[in-house]
């Protein structure tokens, strides 16, 4: 119950109770979620988070030691290892890009004696989260207070922006895994093609050829908001435009202390919202759309109905997305949920 609250409450368990050798069911599993500073490792006895440490991550010595010494600290070996984290996963091993370091299912195997090893990228991760959501683990933006059985669409904008997808078919999920913070942006406004043109000069490897599209990334996430920033105050005339945190460009907007700092926030919500709209009617997600991580989490007041009226604004297709479940994920630790749901997703295979 303690981890619940915990959970519930967005808290981070770091320093838990340790448990006596072989205390916990030998038919137990082991959850990661790996970030470039720090790692979340969960234990998961009868399908439920039991105990959830945080460890720096470190060097792949590092990573690996720690799981090799929750596992001797547990006494048996886990059932499944599962660990999620930014990259791609190719043959069994992934490219941590924040941490810079690959890791692989045999890596994983070795040091914790596990019999299924798996290696996911954060939004397989992520969509997993939601596969077994429920009234109270969401804020309903529109549609049904309950998300209904169905496909799923998962976005989030973090550090990059991430997006991930459950199709559901047959009675089952199944993860569609793709690169969607990588499509192309465009300005939505005459206005703001000034501010493109701007953007060239600061990030010109993200655009899309000689056109005025760019990786959406660049503009909609926590690295890419400072970069939108510095070309809203160039476009605007600004001489020198200083880089800025996303944390800072939002608060100011949120405050209206600076008005670089609110166009800025308007472009995010206002290009965020089509481009989730977009995605939507591509994959047709009636288990509903949501949006997940720490921005969505902690900078609520963005999503209100501007983002709402470009998430619906479709042309022809406005009142079929309208029609769509739309949600923020309120669940804390959403990649050690969505890599448990993994686990026992594959495990049942």
């Amino acid at each position: 119950m303690a981890l619940k609250s915990a959970l519930s409450g967005g808290q981070n368990v770091s320093q838990p109770l340790a448990q006596p050798s072989g205390a916990v069911h030998e038919h137990w599993n082991l959850v990661a979620d790996i970030g470039g500073t720090n790692t979340r490792l969960g234990v998961v006895t009868n399908g439920e988070l039991t105990d959830l440490r945080k460890r720096p991550t470190g060097t792949l010595e590092d990573l690996l030691e720690a799981f090799h010494a929750l596992r001797d600290e547990i006494g048996t070996n886990p059932q499944a290892v599962v660990a999620a984290g930014a990259g791609p996963v190719r043959n069994g091993t992934i490219r941590l890009t924040n941490a810079n370091l690959d890791l692989s299912e045999a890596e994983l195997a070795k040091a914790t004696g596990a019999s299924h090893t798996f290696v996911i990228n954060d939004f397989t991760a992520a969509a997993w989260s939601v596969a077994e959501v429920t009234q109270k683990d969401v804020a309903v933006l529109q549609g049904h207070a309950t998300p209904p059985a169905g496909t799923r669409l998962v976005v989030g904008p973090g550090t990059g922006l991430g997006v991930g997808a459950l199709l559901f078919s047959e009675g089952h999920y199944h993860t569609v895994s793709g690169e969607g913070g990588h499509v192309g942006l465009y300005p939505r406004h005459r206005d703001e093609v000034d501010i493109f043109e701007a953007a060239r000069g600061i990030a010109p490897e993200c655009f899309f050829g000689d056109s005025l599209a760019l990786e959406a990334e660049m503009f909609l996430s926590g690295t890419g908001l400072p970069i939108l920033y510095q070309a809203i105050g160039l476009a605007a005339g600004h001489v020198q435009t200083p880089t800025r945190s996303a944390k800072d460009i939002l608060r100011d907007a949120r405050d209206h202390s600076d008005p670089v700092a609110v166009k800025a926030a308007r472009m995010f919500n206002t290009h965020l919202g089509a481009l989730m709209g977009d995605m939507a009617v591509t994959l047709m997600p009636a288990g509903g759309v949501f949006l997940v991580g720490g921005v969505a989490e902690k900078n609520r007041w963005l999503f209100g109905d501007e983002f709402r009226e470009a998430f619906n604004g479709g042309g022809r297709f406005s009142e079929l997305r309208r029609s769509l479940n739309l949600y923020v994920s309120e669940q804390a630790e959403f990649g050690i949920i969505g890599a448990n749901n993994f686990c026992k997703n594959a495990l049942m295979r």
